[in-house]
């Protein structure tokens, strides 16, 4: 039977909840440790950990450690992480605060500083550094890392695998639960000199944000800065956007007034960061979008039984985005407005 993207993605909490469940019973000794990652020897399972990079906070939040984390860094802005408390910048963290929470694991990026480094490891903890990944192959990598530092080199570095599959699987889920209707669509932020850029072709955030099963209007773009003829004629029926300056941008330049978006109320923020972290806000931004979406056509989408179904492991509190006037179609599958589960990804941008 037919089932709305709503119904389709309620299921897939059962999904999420296996990341999380899965592995979770690691054993402390065995053949799991000691594991050497990025740099550093754990010689047993961390328990209290301090994250100072947004992207591994999320992915270690997808794969269900985040349970162990007693601080972040400021670039940890996640709605979801607002819970744990900050210890500073990613670069100089309060090294105090860290050793007060009794961390025995920081998890950073080479932007943390020598000296910062050497203080957090004198205080007893261990550092770990990893790169920041920017291709498929280097984010699979940073999962099994992730894993493989806070649960082992048997059940971490699983866990590790299984969640990288789960999240293209659920976004490729995603993809396919789209509404009959297939929409055009387009990504704008603004880089340091005002100008309109959006995702450029092979790209984790370029990727990440063609996962919501629309015609992207620059999917052939190579460079970030976008061809204001390209956008006019291209027209799309949905924009998505970094900050309320991009529409400022729009909506100031005459050449844009009669984008379709912007007629006809096609428009929703959604942080750039989010198809840049790979885990838990990537996929919150493509349900975000495709709800968006979904509540403005009304659609019916493909079929998708309970097992293939997917939803974000974590939904922030709900709110109504602003969707386009149109007619509602009678339909047997049709569900009620209240019954519908959207939420704006706004949040995730603060």
């Amino acid at each position: 039977m037919k089932r709305t993207l709503s119904i389709v993605l309620a299921l897939c909490m059962l999904l999420s909840c296996a990341i999380f469940f899965t592995g979770c019973s690691s054993t402390a000794g065995g053949n799991n440790w000691p594991v050497t990652v990025g740099g550093a020897t754990i010689d047993k399972e961390p328990q209290n950990i301090v994250v100072l990079n947004d992207c591994f906070a999320d992915i270690i939040s997808y794969i269900g450690y985040d349970i162990r984390m007693v601080g972040r860094s400021d670039e940890c802005d996640q709605e979801f992480l607002h819970v744990v408390p900050s210890v500073g910048k990613a670069a100089s963290p309060d090294v105090n605060a860290i050793a007060a929470a009794q961390t025995d694991l920081v998890i950073a990026d080479s932007a943390l500083s020598a000296d910062a480094k050497a203080s957090i490891e004198a205080g007893g903890a261990k550092v770990v550094i990893l790169d920041v990944p920017t291709t498929e192959e280097t984010l699979k990598e940073t999962y099994i890392n992730l894993g493989t530092a806070l649960g082992g080199k048997e059940t971490g570095l699983a866990k590790g695998e299984n969640g990288y599959d789960e999240l293209l699987d659920m976004l490729g889920t995603m993809n396919t639960a789209t509404s009959n209707i297939v929409c055009t669509v387009a990504y704008l932020y603004l880089n340091e000199s005002g100008q309109l850029c959006t995702f450029v072709k092979d790209t984790l955030e370029y990727k990440f944000f063609n996962y919501n099963g629309n015609t992207n209007i620059f999917s052939n773009q190579t460079e970030p800065a976008v061809n204001p003829e390209e956008l006019r004629i291209g027209s799309p029926n949905y924009i998505f956007y970094d900050s309320e300056d991009v529409l400022a941008v729009l909506r100031a330049d005459e050449q844009y007034a009669h984008l379709h978006a912007l007629q006809h109320n096609g428009t929703l923020m959604i942080s750039r960061k989010a198809f840049n972290r790979c885990g838990t806000s990537a996929e919150e931004a493509i349900y975000a979008i495709l709800s968006f979406i979904e509540k403005d056509t009304k659609g019916t989408p493909d079929e998708a039984t309970p097992d293939d179904a997917a939803q974000p492991a974590v939904q922030p509190a709900a709110t109504q985005a602003p969707a386009a006037s149109a007619p509602e179609a009678d339909s047997a599958d049709a569900i009620p407005d209240e019954e519908v589960i959207s939420y704006s990804a706004q949040d995730a941008g603060e």
